[in-house]
């Protein structure tokens, strides 16, 4: 749990502040877009000027979070205006679901070389300390979990609208409920946001039962390479550029597609690789406890947590799936 001193800090810092920016890291995932949904909502509330960004585009069963369409650092802002003074009005960045730079391509140099003061709130290990005030919990399940401790903290308000925004953001990060993350302080928060206005049936709906014939595509494309490894311990998948461009998938079509090899009795860690335009291929890995994820990936310049990573590794592919498997094998013996 986060200490009343440090949320007290954040608290301060918010209040000194009327023109905040906040955003999270690449491929937002439903933890990253509810909590940014529900600190606009709340920022707002308290008479802010606040102006959300995404480092990549969301992926679609997320929109119905936000009332218009939040602008994609290069797509809607070019890195020019980002270095030509388009935020400099803002006096408070608040940055949610990661504290590393690698999260945030672009954006990083840029606040780099910013001294606008930074506002962290995140429960992953690893990080490069890039908040003036940090509000880490690494207990956590999710970030939205922790947006939710600060706004109980504050005494804010929680609409029906804030309630749905954390629910998607603690639902999904502990895959609906399922994951080891998912502990009794998760359901009391769930249950308060229930109470609050968010209905987990229509959530649920919005977000699972609501893909398109593209991503359906793209999954039986993944499943078709699942290849398993060391006593079928271990699942492999992949998704090569050309899979996108023969089923009309995009890459944010790929969030979660790992957890379907998971089905398998006997898998104990899962790897889905995806390759990238330069060749080389983002790798997210899953684990149901036996192997800590979050050492292999961190090794190779990526992160996340014991149960769930994600790394960027040099192709070709099956280099990028030995580098995975060797670890993997030595912690399953």
């Amino acid at each position: 749990m986060v200490s009343n001193e440090v949320l007290q800090n954040a608290v301060d810092l918010i209040d000194r502040s009327g023109n905040i920016l906040i955003t999270s890291h690449t491929r937002p995932d439903g933890d990253a877009c509810g909590s940014v949904r529900a600190m606009c909502d709340i920022l707002e509330s308290l008479g802010k000027k606040v102006s959300p960004i995404f480092m990549s585009p969301l992926p679609e069963w997320y929109d119905f979070l936000f009332d218009k369409k939040v602008p994609i650092l290069s797509d809607d802002i070019s890195v020019e205006q980002l270095h030509d003074g388009h935020f400099d009005e803002c006096d408070l960045v608040i940055i949610v679901d990661t504290n590393s730079y690698i999260q945030l391509p672009v954006f990083d140099e840029w606040l780099k070389q910013n001294d606008t003061p930074v506002l962290v709130i995140d429960h992953h290990i690893t990080g490069d300390e890039l908040g003036d005030v940090e509000v880490i919990d690494t207990t956590a399940a999710a970030a939205g979990e922790i947006v939710f401790d600060l706004i109980n903290y504050a005494n804010w308000p929680i609409t029906e609208k804030i309630a749905e925004a954390i629910f998607v953001a603690v639902a999904t990060d502990s895959g609906w409920f399922k994951f080891t993350n998912a502990d009794q302080r998760i359901f009391l928060v769930a249950a308060e946001l229930i109470e609050a206005g968010a209905s987990p049936s229509g959530i649920y709906s919005k977000l699972y039962q609501n893909v398109s014939p593209a991503r359906m595509r793209l999954m039986i494309r993944m499943l078709n390479s699942m290849v398993l490894l060391h006593n079928n311990q271990i699942a492999f998948q992949h998704i090569m550029r050309s899979d996108f461009d023969e089923t009309g998938a995009t890459g944010r079509d790929t969030e979660n597609l790992i957890d379907e090899c998971q089905r398998i009795g006997s898998v104990e860690m899962a790897a889905i690789f995806v390759e990238l335009a330069d060749g080389g291929f983002r790798c997210s890995l899953r684990s149901k406890g036996k192997v800590d994820v979050q050492v292999i990936a961190r090794s190779y310049g990526g992160g996340g947590h014991k149960m769930a990573s994600g790394v960027t590794l040099p192709g070709p592919l099956d280099t990028a799936k030995e580098m995975i498997a060797a670890p993997v094998i030595a912690q399953l013996g």
